[in-house]
């Protein structure tokens, strides 16, 4: 991608990227994933409405989404929607 979306990609993978990171180093302690969490909303400017930190997280954690869904196809050589039929059917399927 060229242009604007990369701004907006630069301006939110990096909080959802440091949230995930914490994710992978927080198994033996919960509140390392929670502390990063707070850390990246608490790092919004003053004059942020308060709801702007939750949705560049939203959208920074969709966007990740989207390129790991996008990688994990290509590796596997799934189609996306298949690969999320497959994670829907493990993980809500009852």
């Amino acid at each position: 991608m060229t242009g604007e979306p990369d701004q907006l990609l630069g301006a939110v993978l990096p909080q959802a990227l440091e949230v995930m990171t914490a994710f992978t180093q927080s198994r033996d302690d919960p509140a390392f994933y929670w502390d990063a969490i707070a850390r990246v909303l608490a790092d919004a400017e003053p004059s942020d409405d308060s709801r702007t930190p939750v949705a560049r997280l939203t959208f920074g954690l969709s966007a990740l989404a989207g390129i790991l869904l996008d990688d994990l196809s290509i590796a596997s050589g799934q189609e996306p929607a298949q690969i999320l039929a497959d994670v829907h059917r493990r993980y809500l399927a009852a």
